[in-house]
């Protein structure tokens, strides 16, 4: 016992589930998948009545949640504006279900019947009926997790169920439960990754708001109220739009792939991918049909070239078949021909399932990143081994390098660097979160602070303390008792509450006047008058406040000529 080595970590079996699959079952990438191609298929009909639909949504739903959010007039238009985002809300399940009637004729590859009056009132009727509860109970079964996915399911197959088939209310509820319980397993996983889909567009929404304004700014020298907001940027509303951006980008991929889902699921006793599976074979077939004359003639020139290849065949010893017809064919040929035809979807379904082919099927990007890093502890395992064992040592110099480690390096990092970046957009998030104030907080430090008069000899006077008008009127108050110096400075911090009030600068309580000069000459294009102005009155007031020229009322006047010609004083 004691010359036993260690076991080999390399030769280690790792034991994995192995999950067992139901018949006709697809996988939740395979569905992902055929709903990409399904979309492509779609008529443009059935998006144009989507997407125009799904932009009266969002552009209702953002003005309803800005209006709601910051108006003072909230309370009195909450009535009407409900009514229309129940209108639009009605609309949108409209075009959703318009929209699923496009997927399955593409699905089908061909038109279904016109729908008449009595089928868009059953329409109405189950979508403000069931789709309204969905508002309520979604949330409440995400909170509670396990009938989530159930939820979910039945709510995607309200839309993919064909409303011209004249079912019970009673009947369709029961269809669609049943339809939505089945493949539970697939459900969560098709779930997770359509949740991950929403994530990276969110994400890439979030990025081009964020990117776009300085684009226009560096490139272009384009000024926007987006470039100059900063941080501020990351609003409630800005998060919001994004959310909804985001719906509307991934809401068509989760239509056709829950409707993929309710066609198989309903494969099981129908047999509908069998019919489906046939009339494409059939289409093909006639389709080839138009081309036999093509291929008898190619077939006629080529019977020289075939009966040259079959003595070249026999002269080489190669093993020859002959048929009935007298047709000779190598039996390489023939076995790479058999295995051909035998691995189209009519043939393959008669096979028994190979539990190998199901395993690798089921391996996706996700499930390879997970085995790349049990791969990596292996080695890191194996190097300690070999760090504290001298016999390992002596095998390591034998065993050649392992140069896997930098295959799987790239795809490592790439994650890495999504990670950091959404770190990044989190950190922005939360600064943005913290600096933002509610307004009942600002109207409430406004209304304690409106008999407050700064106190001007204090050094941690900012401009922003009042605005434009009550500067100035500070300032002729102080004029009148004579104060010209304090008024003087009034006058300088009306001039800078009236360019903040502009845009054209950002008060802050670190920046000097000269700061302001740098981001006036960097934000007033075209305006080189206001620049030269602002100097002037920069040069005015330092010299009298920090330095020790006399204040007076010439030096009063003045200033407030300079005022007068930037549009402060009228």
């Amino acid at each position: 016992m004691g010359n036993a080595r260690p076991p080999d970590l390399k030769k280690r079996k790792r034991f994995r589930r192995k999950r067992i699959r139901q018949a006709g079952e697809p996988t939740a990438m395979d569905l992902i998948e055929e709903g990409v191609h399904l979309l492509r298929r779609t008529s443009l009909l059935a998006w144009g009545v989507y997407l125009c639909a799904m932009a009266g949504f969002i552009v209702g739903f953002l003005f309803f949640w800005t209006e709601m959010a910051t108006s003072g007039l909230a309370g009195q238009v909450l009535a009407p504006a409900s009514l229309g985002m129940a209108g639009l809300f009605l609309g949108l399940k409209f075009a959703q279900v318009h929209f699923c009637k496009g997927l399955r004729e593409a699905l089908h590859t061909e038109k279904e019947a016109p729908w008449g009056l009595r089928v868009w009132l059953r329409v109405l009727r189950q979508q403000t009926f069931w789709q309204a509860t969905g508002l309520i109970l979604l949330p409440i079964n995400m909170a509670l997790t396990i009938p989530f996915a159930w939820s979910v399911a039945f709510y995607q197959n309200l839309y993919a169920a064909d409303p011209a088939k004249e079912d019970a209310d009673v009947q369709v509820f029961e269809t669609n439960w049943r339809l939505a319980r089945i493949w539970h397993e697939q459900n969560w996983m098709l779930i997770s990754l359509l949740t991950l889909v929403f994530c990276l567009a969110w994400l890439n929404w979030l990025t081009v708001l964020m990117a776009v304004p300085y684009l226009l700014k560096t490139l272009l020298g384009i000024e926007t109220v987006f470039s100059r907001a900063g941080v501020s940027l990351l609003n409630s509303t800005s998060l919001f739009a994004c959310v909804l951006l985001s719906y509307a980008v991934t809401d068509p991929l989760v239509k056709a792939s829950y409707l993929l889902r309710r066609h198989y699921s309903e494969a099981r006793t129908t047999g509908a991918d069998i019919d489906l599976q046939l009339k494409h074979c059939l289409s093909r077939y006639r389709t080839a049909g138009g081309l036999s004359l093509l291929l008898l003639s190619l077939l006629l020139a080529g019977v020289g070239q075939e009966l040259s290849a079959e003595q070249t065949m026999q002269s080489s010893g190669a093993p020859v078949v002959q048929s009935e017809g007298g047709v000779t064919v190598a039996a390489g040929e023939l076995d790479r021909q058999i295995d051909s035809v035998l691995q189209r979807r009519e043939f393959v379904w008669r096979f028994p399932r190979e539990d190998t082919a199901d395993v690798e099927a089921e391996l996706g990007w996700l499930t390879s990143f997970f085995d790349r890093l049990e791969r990596m502890q292996e080695k890191f395992e194996r190097w300690l081994e070999q760090l504290f064992n001298e016999d390992e040592k002596t095998k390591k110099t034998s065993e050649p390098f392992d140069w896997d480690n930098f295959a799987s390096l790239g795809s490592v990092l790439s994650y890495v660097l999504i990670g950091v970046f959404v770190l990044v957009v989190l950190y922005f998030a939360v600064r943005a979160i913290r600096m933002y104030q509610p307004l009942d907080d600002v109207e409430g430090a406004l209304d304690a602070g409106a008999n407050a008069v700064p106190d001007l000899n204090a050094d941690d006077v900012t401009a922003d303390m009042l605005p434009r008008n009550e500067w100035v009127e500070l300032a002729q108050q102080l004029i009148a008792k004579g104060e010209f110096r304090l008024a003087l400075r009034a006058y300088f911090l009306a001039q800078l509450s009236a360019f903040a009030m502009e845009g054209l600068v950002v008060i802050r309580k670190a920046k000097s006047n000269r700061e302001y000069a740098r981001e006036l000459s960097t934000r007033a294009h075209g305006r080189e008058n206001l620049l030269q102005l602002y100097r002037s009155e920069m040069r005015l007031f330092e010299s009298i406040w920090y330095g020790g020229r006399p204040s007076g009322p010439d030096e009063v006047q003045q200033m407030e000529a300079y005022l007068t010609a930037q549009g402060v004083l009228s």
